[in-house]
C-alpha cells in the first residue's frame, strides 16, 4: 500500500502498484475453465490478494470479493468469472485513492459516523441475510465490512437490527480506542440505518439511530451488487476516486 502526503497535509492511500502486479502476474486471468488443483491454488492466491486490497483501500469491491471467497475450497466456473469481472473493474479503477483529511486544529471534536445496511434473505442456499457497514471518522472511511449474517433473520427489520447491533459493538470499540489516546468522540455517535428501531444504547444516549435515504446509504454497495453508475456515485460519496477527493 502506498501512502503519500498532499499539499494540504492530508494522507492519500492507494494500491495501484499492487493491483497492477496482481493483474500482470496472475495466471488465473488466462484460465477458461476450472481444471482441478492448479486452478484451485491459483484461485485461492488471487482471491486472497483481492481480499487484502478490499480490506485496505477498496471498500467498493468488498461485496464482490466476499462472494468470491465462499468457494475457495472448490471454485466453480461462476466463481472464476466473478474473479475476472473484479479484475476488469480494478483495471479500470486502478488509480482510485482514499484521502485522509488533516485536522484543521488539535482541539477539533472527533465525530464517529456509521452506516449500516442489510439485504434480507439474500443468500438463496440458506436464506441468510447480508450485512454491510462502513464507519467514518470526521467524514473519512476508517472501517468497512461486507459479510453474511450468522443466523437466519425472519424479517427485514430483524436483519437490519442484527446489522445495526453488530455495528454498534464496533463503534464502541472505536470509542474506547479514541478514549485511550485522549481523543474521546463527541456524543452521541450516529448509526445510519434504513429502519428506525429502539435499542438500549439509544435509550442511554450513547448512539443515535437515524433513517437514511437509499441514495445516501453508504453501505448499500456492501450488501448487494450495484450498476456502474450507482457504484461510481457511492465511491465519490465515501471519498474514493482517482484524486482521492470526496
Amino acid at each position: 500500500m502506498r501512502v503519500t502526503i498532499d499539499n494540504s497535509g492530508g494522507y492519500v492511500l492507494d494500491q495501484a502498484e499492487a493491483i497492477g502486479e496482481l493483474l500482470h502476474d496472475s495466471a488465473l486471468l488466462t484460465e477458461t475453465k476450472v481444471q482441478g488443483a492448479p486452478t484451485i491454488k491459483t484461485f485461492r492466491s488471487f482471491v486472497g490478494s483481492l481480499l487484502w486490497i478490499a480490506r485496505c483501500t477498496r471498500p467498493d469491491i468488498a461485496f464482490a470479493v466476499h462472494k468470491a471467497t465462499r468457494q475457495t475450497h472448490q471454485p466453480r466456473l461462476h466463481d472464476l468469472k466473478l474473479a475476472k469481472r473484479i479484475a476488469r473493474y480494478l483495471k479500470r479503477t486502478q488509480d482510485y485513492k482514499l484521502r485522509m483529511e488533516p485536522a484543521k486544529h488539535l482541539d477539533i471534536k472527533i465525530q464517529l459516523e456509521a452506516y449500516s445496511d442489510a439485504d434480507f434473505a439474500a443468500e438463496k442456499s440458506d436464506r441468510k441475510s447480508f450485512t454491510g457497514s462502513i464507519i467514518r471518522l470526521n467524514g473519512m472511511p476508517v472501517s468497512w465490512t461486507s459479510k453474511k449474517q450468522g443466523g437466519v433473520s425472519l424479517s427485514t427489520m430483524e436483519a437490519e437490527f442484527v446489522a445495526a447491533s453488530e455495528q454498534a459493538r464496533e463503534l464502541l470499540g472505536f470509542r474506547e480506542m479514541l478514549n485511550e489516546i485522549g481523543k474521546p468522540p463527541a456524543l452521541p455517535m450516529y448509526i445510519d440505518v434504513r429502519t428506525k428501531f429502539v435499542c438500549d444504547f439509544a435509550r442511554r444516549g450513547i448512539i443515535l439511530s437515524q433513517y437514511v435515504r437509499p441514495k445516501q446509504q453508504l453501505a448499500d454497495h456492501l450488501t448487494k451488487a450495484l450498476d456502474a453508475v450507482k457504484l461510481a456515485a457511492l465511491c465519490e460519496m465515501i471519498g474514493l476516486d482517482k484524486d482521492g477527493m470526496s
